[in-house]
């Protein structure tokens, strides 16, 4: 049930908090990824938007500081549109590389992938379970209810990234993708879409729940419209220009 009122106090803060949470998903998220490369005892670089990682010593490998420089020379450009010298150059180092660090190529990068979502999933679960205790023992509604919401609909990062890519396929005519769960549905021998498919299908679940199940009537209407706005602000602003700028100074 939805009741068209539009609250602009509350639906301001919406939108700010779902820009900070935005921000704070996408760290976690890359942050999942660097725990389990920590675990499997890599080195880790954290990004605003991604994660490295690389068998230790090997950040100070002559080739590997090739490699880096090349890519830092044409940062601006696709890797289709490198120069063929460039592309050969790029293949060489990465062999040796490979030679030289074998556990690089290895099956611990399924593992790594899946930290990112696995930690998504987890954080929304927490955020679930909460609001399923709270609501059974009938508390009032608080605080800790919205913050509990807004960890349960981390999820929603399923669902973004799930339209993203058919927005790509639609009308951009991609075929591959590098998001985690296409990349683990493929390193798994399955088609690249099952695993996002499924995640997209939990991610509805759960986010329906809590909107239509957990959050006031009055306030229903505000949170979906400031949400979506927030979310996509929070996008716009982490990668298109407030990510790299903070990043540039860590």
């Amino acid at each position: 049930m939805l009741k068209l009122e539009f609250l602009p106090k509350f639906s301001l803060t919406i939108v700010i908090a779902f820009i900070a949470f935005t921000i704070i998903g996408t760290q976690l998220h890359e942050m999942g990824h660097v725990l389990v490369a920590k675990y499997y005892g890599y080195q880790t670089e954290l990004y605003h938007d991604s994660m490295t990682y690389y068998e230790k010593g090997i950040g100070q490998d002559k080739n590997y500081l090739e490699l880096k420089n090349l890519y830092e020379q044409y940062d601006n450009f696709d890797y289709e549109s490198f120069p063929e010298d460039v592309k050969e150059k790029i293949k060489i180092l990465n062999e040796r590389l490979d030679e030289k660090y074998p556990n690089q190529d290895n099956n611990d990068g399924i593992y790594i992938s899946l930290g990112g979502p696995l930690q998504t999933i987890l954080t929304s679960l927490i955020g679930l379970s909460i609001l399923l205790y709270r609501r059974k023992n009938d508390y009032e509604f608080k605080l800790l209810d919205w913050l509990s919401i807004f960890l349960a609909l981390f999820i929603l990062r399923e669902i973004f990234n799930f339209c993203q890519a058919v927005f790509g396929f639609l009308l951009l005519g991609q075929k591959e993708f590098y998001g985690d769960e296409f990349a683990i549905s493929q390193d798994l021998g399955f088609n690249q879409w099952l695993i996002p498919s499924i995640m997209l299908l939990i991610g509805v679940f759960i986010s329906l729940w809590v909107i239509f199940k957990i959050i006031p009537l009055k306030y229903r209407f505000s949170f979906i419209v400031s949400g979506f706005v927030g979310g996509l602000l929070g996008f716009a602003i982490w990668f298109g220009f407030l990510g790299e700028f903070v990043f540039s100074y860590l």
